[in-house]
């Protein structure tokens, strides 16, 4: 069997809002998140975020939950991540210029996934 390594991963940070009522599988799902979990693809990463267990946990009316984006070679290299009722938020406080005004908004999909994938090289080349 191969062995891969992971390329991305996924922390909860912390609570930005007021906690909503969660259900015993959200509580199950904190309980993971609040862990390191890493992801071998930027697709299997991408698939969690639009599975619905992520969604029913984080993605309420208001945004309550924080997560921190890293890349699994270098944990110092970071985005921050918010979830909202229909969107997705991903901060740069690194400031590297990928997105403008080091924020990216939008929905889980192929325009995420781009946006990751051009973060990703930028903070992984030399």
């Amino acid at each position: 069997m191969e062995d891969r390594t992971p390329v991305i991963t996924l922390v909860k940070k912390g609570e930005i809002a007021p906690r909503p009522s969660l259900s015993p599988e959200d509580l199950a799902l904190e309980q993971t998140l609040s862990m390191l979990c890493s992801f071998l693809s930027l697709e299997d990463f991408m698939s969690f975020l639009e599975s619905s267990t992520f969604r029913s946990f984080a993605q309420r009316e208001e945004a309550w939950v924080a997560f921190e984006i890293g890349l699994y070679q270098d944990h110092t290299k970071t985005l921050q991540l918010y979830p909202e009722h229909e969107l997705l938020t991903m901060a740069d406080e690194a400031m590297t210029g990928v997105f403008d005004e080091q924020i990216w908004k939008g929905v889980q999909g192929k325009d995420m996934a781009a946006a990751l994938r051009r973060w990703m090289h930028a903070v992984s080349s030399p």
